[in-house]
């Protein structure tokens, strides 16, 4: 994939399942990508007996420093405030990890803990890029249209329309990187096509982003995001955390449907693959693993805190993507040629 080192940092406490799944995810990403090397922040006995427990060939990796582990002490938890957590524990896991990436030990970091404490500590430790005022949450969620980004998805729940029109830059640069669409089609959610459409901040982020070099195609109704009508779709959080859990609890009860009602016509091993499928077609998550975390000065991922090993690898290999491409000097350009248009 490619020929330089690629070292990543990854807070092995964040996560229900961690630091077991974390740390089985990290040493099969190891084991497949000659380049990369992995610094595991965390408690360092728990990470080692996680290692141990993956047999002799996971511990070489610590001897031929393809895997690192770096001590940590705390983890800010879901139900802290973020802010205050990171000040409280200056040497968490999540803080460690940031500050890994921001001494340049580390190309990026990959959470599957708090979003808001990853979020707090890399714009805490990283900054922001220059002309963001908030980061932002986004990426895909839906099956039926893979390539298709959301954001935000649940970080800023009451955005300005200058915030969607950030949105709408870093949607595209990621589109354009991620899955190499030249020019994203954007457009903005809301309750109809028609321009006039909505609220007051869809209707001022339709004044906005029509007068910006962006390929706008206006309003998107959410019907319309099941078939590939936009690869960069913008809303508040507000809107896209309910979108993005309403997806997630209709995909299990698909599974779990048609799993029932198929029980006595197929094998096993059939019905399992029908109802995956079917949750997979509404709910694209654990096919990448991970959404990054846009605006903050550095390479990162949040991933959901139930993720396993399986999903954790596919996280690492998102993150990998992101780092070969780029990504963030071109949101350095980008946001920048913005600012100086506004000025102009």
């Amino acid at each position: 994939m490619t020929d330089k080192s690629i070292t990543i940092s990854i807070d092995a406490m964040g996560g229900d399942n961690a630091p077991s799944e974390i740390v089985k995810g990290a040493v099969l990403a190891v084991n497949k990508n000659s380049f990369l090397n992995i610094l595991l922040v965390g408690d360092e006995d728990q990470i080692k007996n996680s290692l141990s427990m993956l047999g002799p060939s996971a511990l070489e990796f610590i001897e031929t420093n393809r895997i690192t582990v770096v001590p940590s002490e705390g983890v800010i938890k879901d139900g802290e405030q973020p802010v205050v957590g990171f000040k409280k524990k200056p040497k968490s896991s999540i803080a460690i990890s940031s500050y890994l990436v921001k001494a340049k030990k580390a190309h990026g970091l990959l959470s599957m803990g708090s979003t808001g404490a990853t979020m707090a500590a890399s714009a805490l430790t990283m900054g922001m890029i220059k002309g963001i005022e908030r980061p932002t949450v986004g990426g895909p969620i839906i099956g039926s249209s893979p390539n298709t980004v959301i954001l935000d998805i649940g970080a800023n729940v009451d955005s300005k329309p200058s915030q969607l029109v950030t949105f709408a830059v870093l949607g595209s640069i990621y589109s354009k990187h991620t899955f190499g669409v030249e020019s994203p089609r954007v457009g903005i959610l809301n309750v109809g096509s028609e321009e006039g459409k909505g609220n007051k901040l869809t209707k001022e982020t339709f004044d906005l982003i029509r007068n910006t070099n962006l390929n706008f195609i206006g309003n998107i109704e959410p019907n319309d995001l099941f078939y590939d009508k936009a690869e960069v779709v913008v809303c508040d959080g507000f809107v896209g955390n309910i979108l993005l859990k309403i997806l997630e609890s209709t995909g299990f009860l698909m599974k779990d449907f048609i799993s029932s009602q198929i029980d006595s016509y197929v094998n096993e091993n059939i019905k399992n693959e029908i109802s995956t499928n079917a949750l997979n077609y509404l709910n694209v998550g654990e096919t990448y693993g991970v959404a990054p975390l846009f605006g903050v000065n550095g390479v990162v991922g949040i991933g959901h805190g139930k993720a396993n090993h399986v999903t954790v690898e596919k996280a690492i290999n998102s993150v990998i993507l992101w780092i070969n491409s780029n990504m963030i000097d071109e949101m350095n350009k980008e946001i920048n040629q913005l600012s100086i248009e506004k000025n102009e």
